[in-house]
């Protein structure tokens, strides 16, 4: 299984951040490797919400299947692929006050199910493609100020 962590702040207080976090169809504008979403079946987001991401994932597109699993509005989410998908997928964001006005995220990213042969490759990409996808999120939320 590869597990990878990234903890940053941000300016923007909690509920705006989880607000971005759970604006679902928004994901391409900060994630590089999110083409589009499709199929999200309910609104407002909440626990059972599912949708569909087309990702490009090592030059390949893909269609990952997701539902919301966890959720506490302005605190978390969790989205997780269904059972017995190859690779599973768990992307779990954790929001909570930095200072008077800030938030800190705390990202978990588990996948189950990858190649061992790809494991290192894939992992490689995640170390770079994280921290970036994070920093994509807080220009996103300086710009609505």
């Amino acid at each position: 299984m590869i597990v990878v962590e990234h903890d940053t702040t941000y300016l923007s207080d909690p509920e705006t951040v989880v607000a971005a976090l759970t604006d679902l169809a928004g994901y391409p504008a900060w994630q590089k490797d999110v083409l589009e979403v499709s199929g999200l079946d309910t609104a407002p987001v909440g626990i059972g919400t599912r949708l569909i991401q087309t990702r490009k994932v090592m030059g390949r597109r893909t269609e990952v299947a997701l539902t919301v699993t966890d959720y506490a509005p302005g605190e978390r989410i969790t989205l997780r692929t269904d059972p017995g998908a190859q690779p599973a997928v768990t992307q779990a964001y954790a929001v909570g006050p930095d200072g008077a006005h800030g938030s800190r995220l705390t990202f978990r990213l588990e996948l189950d199910g990858v190649p061992k042969l790809a494991e290192h490759l894939v992992k490689a990409q995640l170390g770079k493609q994280v921290p970036d996808m994070f920093q994509r999120l807080g220009d996103l939320l300086s710009a609505r100020g």
